[in-house]
């Protein structure tokens, strides 16, 4: 018998509360099994991932609506003390993971929930500029202050700032070198220890015992199968008017096609492609991306690490 995508508890999540709640509960329900991660295992969390939120938009059409009106306001920007880091790419997959284990290993108080990224498309140079006013990207928010840039997974002397904030260039590096064609999928939990070692070293070099950790964006695999079909149509539409997930409006009956037939979203300035649609060629080495509209790219992890010790 095949595990289902909800039980009883995500079923009142996500009837009788908000949608967006009950679809995180959906993927923990996924993501945070010990061996999630794991070469063998991760390509049929991907597809339930993908058939979940296939599933979610049949049901609840508005599914996108509501997770576009989410996005701004993020945790981040609320941040008075403590620190804030920001893991590049870092997803709910991960997020699940480091909650059970870094409670399990630590004596630290978790604990997680999830946040909207706080501008669309999901690409760093629109996130950083609305976070720190960083126009060209993460490495222009080494200007401040009170922010420390991570290019390499080494912490230097952080700022000691209050509150002070830490971008990490990791796991996103990682992952990008599936774009040359050096990433496999057997390496996912290769790459979530790197990230996760990295930030226990930010938690210890840092004078702050409160911290949230959070990322600009998630990413979309495509490894596995995936449910999400596309027409011959659709897909020569995306191939002419697309050179990724997104890109900027313009007067198309093309276009306009793609977003009446709910390939696409608008938001402002750009089209977005919605879901898990995908017309990379079958040999296409590149499996990780973003840019579009997704759970897994826009519900950011928000981890909450109180390291000092906790009133009985």
């Amino acid at each position: 018998m095949s595990e289902p995508l909800w039980g009883v508890r995500e079923v009142e999540n996500l009837t009788e509360g908000d949608v967006l709640d009950g679809a995180f509960e959906c993927l923990r329900r996924i993501w945070q099994r010990e061996d999630a991660l794991d070469g063998k295992v991760v390509a049929g969390r991907e597809y339930r991932t993908r058939l979940l939120e296939c599933e979610l938009t049949r049901q609840y059409p508005g599914l996108y609506d509501d997770l576009v009106g989410q996005v701004g306001n993020h945790p981040l920007t609320e941040l008075d003390d403590g620190c804030g880091v920001i893991m590049d790419a870092l997803s709910l997959r991960e997020g699940f993971q480091l909650e059970r284990e870094l409670s399990e290993e630590f004596d630290w108080e978790v604990s997680f929930d999830w946040a909207a990224v706080e501008a669309l498309p999901t690409e760093t140079e629109f996130i950083a500029d609305a976070w720190f006013g960083a126009n060209g990207g993460k490495q222009a928010s080494m200007k401040h202050d009170d922010v420390a840039y991570l290019g390499e997974p080494e912490v230097p002397q952080l700022p000691g700032t209050d509150p002070e904030y830490v971008w990490s260039r990791f796991p996103d590096k990682r992952l990008h070198s599936a774009q040359e064609g050096k990433y496999t999928i057997t390496e996912l939990r290769e790459v979530y220890e790197e990230a996760k070692d990295l930030l226990i070293e930010i938690v210890n070099e840092s004078a702050h015992d409160e911290f949230l950790v959070t990322s600009d964006h998630g990413y979309v695999n495509f490894s596995g199968n995936n449910p999400y079909r596309l027409s011959e149509e659709h897909e020569e539409i995306l191939k002419d008017k697309f050179s990724g997930r997104f890109r900027e409006v313009e007067n198309s009956g093309l276009l306009r096609k793609l977003e009446e037939d709910d390939i696409t979203v608008r938001n402002d300035d750009y089209f977005m492609v919605r879901g898990h649609y995908d017309w990379t060629t079958r040999s296409a080495s590149s499996k990780i991306t973003h840019g579009g509209v997704s759970l897994t790219e826009v519900m950011t992890p928000a981890l909450s690490i109180k390291t000092n010790e906790v009133s009985v």
